[in-house]
């Protein structure tokens, strides 16, 4: 009987296999039994990391160690240590990081750029230690192991005093809270300073710049050639082609861009901190104290700029100057700059002479002066000299007949 009832199921199981082949349907497999604690899996060992554990199941870490003194592109890791981290706080728009050993510098790496089935698969996070930089890079060895991924991802930022990103604030912060939710889970905390060099490098390279893309300021800035590299483009193919094989030879590449990303990053960091500490071209020293608030260094430093620049640069920074000095409370000086500039040749601008009329009227209470201001401004139009401004600009015809005639009358009453 028994022997009846195991033939009968032995074809039954025959037949089941056979109408799968029919359809060419693969065989259930039992789901993959996860990775022990601390058990090194053969098939990652190339990539020269460890599995660790978390309260979220286990996860895959690879950490590299450099010395302060290695140098990516022209610039050492250590000049990030001596970054002057209130004022890039302020051009950040950030609150002050504690110390630089505090930071975590981070960025990652996703399979899409938007929606819910967008996962973080690698995220790389450096901070200094002592005499050296360390870099953990956390990898999704698949999704099943999200949970160990986003859990030692919290534990290296816990103790974070601030984070430093490349457009983290619009991307890579988001993504990863998203994911923590997902997973039911409390993302690391928001209240942490985030220093966004996207930002700040926008704000003291401005114009010197063709493109803000980190490639391109590692090129431009710090002096750094990928060679070869993974593009960005690739990232998410090599991930998948990693998933679908099982060859980490894929991912290998992918670990090499993120962690220049994240070399980058300090870099930066350090290149940007220098320029805010006072060194390098004065026209991007001048950017970094105009946005982080000290007006007075920045007027400063753009009249000094001006000195001997092309004609464009020193337009630029002429006037600049003036609005700087203007913000710092010396009229004087703002004055003096737009005089110069309106006298730039061709001797052309509607502007400066208007601009300096309203100072000389406002904040130092020479009407004459400005009266003289708007009659030179009026004598360009009317010579055909200079393109009237449209209403509401204080160039217009109108407007400039209008702040004549006021002057006039305030003089008359005196």
């Amino acid at each position: 009987m028994f022997e009846q009832a195991a033939s009968a199921s032995a074809g039954g199981e025959g037949l089941r296999e056979r109408l799968r082949a029919a359809l060419r349907q693969p065989l259930r497999r039992d789901p993959p039994a996860r990775v022990a604690a601390v058990t090194e899996d053969t098939d990652l060992r190339i990539l020269g990391g460890h599995w660790f554990e978390t309260p979220h199941g286990p996860g895959y870490r690879i950490v590299s160690r450099y010395d302060v003194g290695f140098v990516h592109g022209t610039v050492p890791l250590y000049e990030a240590l001596r970054a002057p981290l209130d004022t890039l706080a302020a051009l950040a728009r950030t609150t002050p990081p504690a110390d630089i050993e505090a930071l975590r510098f981070i960025d990652t790496e996703t399979t899409g750029l938007a929606g819910a089935g967008a996962m973080v698969f690698l995220a790389g996070v450096a901070r200094f230690e002592g005499s050296a930089l360390v870099l953990s890079q956390y990898l999704l060895p698949g999704p099943e192991y999200e949970g160990g991924l986003l859990g030692g991802l919290a534990d290296e930022l816990a103790q974070a005093g601030g984070l430093v990103s490349y457009n983290g604030r619009s991307f890579d912060a988001p993504m990863l809270e998203a994911r923590y939710v997902l997973q039911r889970m409390r993302p690391p905390s928001r209240s942490a300073p985030h220093v966004d060099l996207l930002h700040v490098s926008r704000r003291v390279f401005a114009e010197d710049l063709p493109s803000h893309r980190l490639v391109d300021v590692e090129t431009r800035v710090l002096g750094f050639e990928r060679g070869d590299d993974c593009p960005s483009r690739e990232v998410p193919e090599r991930y998948f082609l990693f998933q679908r094989t099982g060859d980490p030879s894929y991912i290998l590449p992918v670990l090499r861009h993120n962690a220049w990303d994240v070399l980058s990053l300090v870099a930066l960091l350090g290149r940007l901190g220098a320029i805010a500490a006072g060194e390098g071209e004065p026209l991007q020293r001048a950017r970094a104290a105009e946005h982080a608030g000290d007006q007075a260094t920045a007027a400063a430093t753009y009249e000094s700029a001006a000195e001997g620049a092309p004609r464009a640069i020193r337009r630029r920074a002429l006037e600049r100057a003036a609005r700087a000095y203007a913000r710092a409370g010396r009229p004087v000086d703002a004055v003096r700059c737009w005089l110069a500039l309106a006298h730039e040749p061709p001797g052309r601008f509607l502007r400066p002479w208007v601009e300096a009329a309203k100072l000389f009227e406002r904040k130092l209470g020479d009407l004459e002066s400005a009266l003289q201001c708007t009659e030179a401004a009026q004598r360009l139009l009317a010579a055909g000299l200079a393109r009237p401004g449209r209403p509401g600009s204080g160039t217009s015809p109108g407007e400039l007949a209008a702040r004549e005639a006021r002057l006039r009358a305030r003089l008359n009453r005196w």
